[in-house]
């Protein structure tokens, strides 16, 4: 089979991790339709992609694509899964869902009602150490899970190297949601609620520490509260250099696993790997556990999806529209926590 993808946006830097693979694939024919002509020429000139186009209802009239990958800002994410499921295309968003429950949930109902597949995609769920971790943390290989913790972000969307037109609508809190806030408590959340599921309370620290020149947040700290577990998660965008390695942490009754990122080398440094650490009273100084690669034709978000389109399987894990609506939920709930100053209950109401 060969596959008719519609790519409808360019403004999520994202887009461009995905673009090269499916520009590689011999059964694929891409088209892409963005407002933004330089954007346009940049897919034309770096990917050979010549059905270009400068209005998105456009391309779905003219091209009638098989399945369409959105890459717009989280606020116009709803009208174009409305027009998509119109069509009744299978849809690949980037994280996170929208930019509000309300919009998530105008996502939920239009793939919903149109009977469409709809995946969420977490650039983290492609990390074979994460998922190794996460793996081992549901099968119970450390006992029962507490709490699970990470510090995530970087120095800030400018300063590590996004485009203005992705930077431009990440701190603006109407077309983002929020800042660093909805941009990394997100990852956070996703892994607590597919190993924990749902918490029955949310609490949230949100605020603009260092950058003056943005109206968004670019530090926050989301807590998540379950009956026996709780879940921390870090968010900024001021870091100085890397965030410091180790996480996301799951603290489980019979042990620790934490995910090591590979360390990159400095002169005289001994080679660091990546991979998954378990601490446990058989290794109280820790050991490395060995990580295979993730399975061949669902190794990446692109592969995944059409992986799993063409054998009628459902998304599922991080990437699955419930889990996608839920992390909205959380991350909404940490919202009303923030303006009220007290813990937000879940479910939401209405929700």
């Amino acid at each position: 089979m060969r596959w008719k993808i519609g790519v409808l946006g360019l403004i999520h830097d994202h887009v461009w991790q995905h673009i090269p693979e499916l520009a590689r694939r011999d059964d694929v024919t891409l088209s892409v339709a963005d407002p933004n002509p330089p954007l346009l020429e940049q897919v034309r000139a770096s990917y050979g992609v010549e059905r270009l186009y400068g209005d998105y209802a456009d391309l779905l009239a003219r091209e009638q694509p098989d399945a369409v990958l959105i890459f717009v800002d989280n606020a116009g994410k709803a009208e174009l899964v409305e027009l998509a499921a119109g069509y009744g295309l299978p849809i690949m968003l980037e994280k996170p869902m929208a930019d509000c429950l309300a919009s998530a949930e105008r996502i939920r109902v239009a793939a919903n009602a149109a009977g469409v597949p709809l995946m969420v995609n977490w650039p983290n769920a492609w990390n074979p150490e994460l998922r190794l971790a996460i793996d081992l943390a549901r099968a119970g290989e450390i006992g029962d899970i507490y709490r699970i913790s990470a510090r995530l972000g970087h120095a800030g969307p400018k300063e590590y190297g996004c485009s203005p037109y992705f930077w431009g609508w990440l701190y603006d809190r109407a077309r983002n949601g929020g800042g660093a806030y909805i941009d990394y408590c997100g990852y956070g959340a996703s892994i607590a609620r597919v190993v924990l599921g749902m918490p029955s309370r949310v609490h949230a620290t949100i605020g603009r520490l260092q950058k003056d020149y943005v109206a968004v947040d670019d530090n926050a700290v989301l807590t998540l509260r379950y009956p026996n577990a709780m879940a921390v998660f870090d968010a900024t965008w001021t870091a100085n250099g890397p965030v410091p390695d180790g996480g996301p942490l799951f603290m489980g009754r019979g042990g620790t696993l934490v995910v090591r990122g590979k360390k990159a080398l400095r002169e005289g440094e001994v080679a660091q790997r990546g991979g998954v650490e378990r601490i446990d009273a058989e290794h109280p100084d820790g050991v490395l556990l060995p990580t295979r690669p993730l399975p061949a034709g669902e190794d990446s978000a692109t592969s995944y999806f059409l992986t799993r389109l063409r054998a009628d399987q459902p998304f599922d894990g991080l990437v699955s529209w419930q889990v996608g609506l839920d992390t909205q939920q959380i991350l909404e709930a940490g919202l009303q926590a923030e303006e009220t100053g007290t813990e937000v209950s879940l479910p939401l109401r209405g929700a």
